[in-house]
């Protein structure tokens, strides 16, 4: 077979090949319209129910802000939808001023997966001044795929049931029991925490020690035989995936965000700027491990380490004043 000829089987192979990949490409497009449609209807379904149902129903993003208020919201307040999505404010300036930070609190707790009370009472003040109260209660949304879109509120207007009792009362029994739940929340949670040191601690020695290893093999490759050096080579090669491998991060991601909820979300939502590298090092530091423990998980220098906290304290825009691993706690 001549050269021409040999270049035309490679060339109708390439095109085979690229027809393959062409013909992927169209029925993952195909799934994609499809999916999107069956989204767009349920959003269209979603929207009809909110729009006409009795309480008021409102999505926060991720970061805080409104996705959504629905037309209730003008028979409980006194103002349109439209008001409160045009200014984030305007919902916790009517709240009555003795229940705001509560309510503040309440809203960022379950935007942070960190409250332990599933609703909230308030008062709030109508655009003519009227007092109104309150009951909301917030749950998580995801889309298909599982991603984290934010939470969604209902507001419910429960003062004609606060009428009837009277007085509204704080019972010393309620917030001791919600104090005993809050304390079993913190403790089994340090225990998770400790739990999941305690593996990743071990995975950094096993580095260190393969990184021993290697360094060793390789300083005795020009001392050897060949033959002897073709085996470390593999071992070499071998050492290199175990390291490089990135099944035993993958299956971390998913243990790290069971016990702390969308900690990557809400890094990436005030930091969108952080590399996969800054991650994995901002989920270190949120577990308080060792710099030097740290620096065997990530199979760099404990030098290496300590320069890559400077620049994750940069890109978070800290002061010298500002503790890392404080304000990391605290996301």
């Amino acid at each position: 077979m001549s050269g021409s000829d040999d270049e035309n089987v490679r060339l109708e192979n390439k095109i085979t090949e690229l027809e393959k990949k062409r013909d992927e490409l169209e029925n993952e497009i195909l799934d994609l319209r499809s999916e999107l449609e069956d989204t767009a209807k349920a959003l269209e379904r979603y929207k009809l129910i909110a729009d006409f149902a009795h309480d008021w129903e409102l999505w926060f993003r991720p970061g805080g802000s409104l996705e959504y208020v629905s037309p209730s919201s003008q028979s409980i307040t006194g103002y349109a939808s439209g008001e409160i999505i045009s200014n984030d404010m305007l919902l916790y300036e009517i709240v009555y001023p003795d229940d705001r930070k509560e309510f503040r609190a309440f809203i960022k707790d379950a935007l942070n997966f960190t409250g332990l009370r599933r609703s909230l009472n308030f008062r709030l003040l109508t655009r003519t001044k009227q007092i109104r109260w309150c009951e909301i209660k917030c749950r998580a949304v995801y889309d298909s795929r599982g991603k984290y879109l934010g939470q969604r509120a209902s507001i419910n207007d429960v003062t004609p049931l606060m009428q009837a009792l009277g007085e509204i009362r704080n019972l010393s029994a309620g917030k001791e029991y919600d104090a005993r739940v809050r304390d079993r929340y913190l403790r089994e949670l340090e225990d998770k925490d400790r739990e999941l040191v305690s593996q990743l601690v071990a995975m950094s020695n096993k580095n260190e020690t393969l990184q021993f290893v290697k360094n060793v093999v390789t300083r005795h490759l020009d001392k050897c035989s060949k033959e002897d050096k073709e085996i470390f080579i593999r071992i070499i090669d071998q050492i290199n995936s175990t390291l490089v491998s990135t099944d035993n991060w993958d299956n971390f991601m998913l243990h790290f965000e069971k016990i702390h909820p969308g900690f990557f979300t809400r890094l990436m939502t005030r930091y969108p700027a952080l590399t996969n590298k800054d991650l994995k090092l901002c989920s270190y530091l949120r577990l308080q491990m060792a710099t030097k423990d740290i620096a065997g998980l990530m199979n760099i220098t404990i030098q290496s380490a300590e320069i890559s906290r400077v620049r994750l304290r940069k890109k978070m825009g800290l002061t010298r004043k500002d503790k890392l691993v404080e304000h990391i706690l605290k996301i």
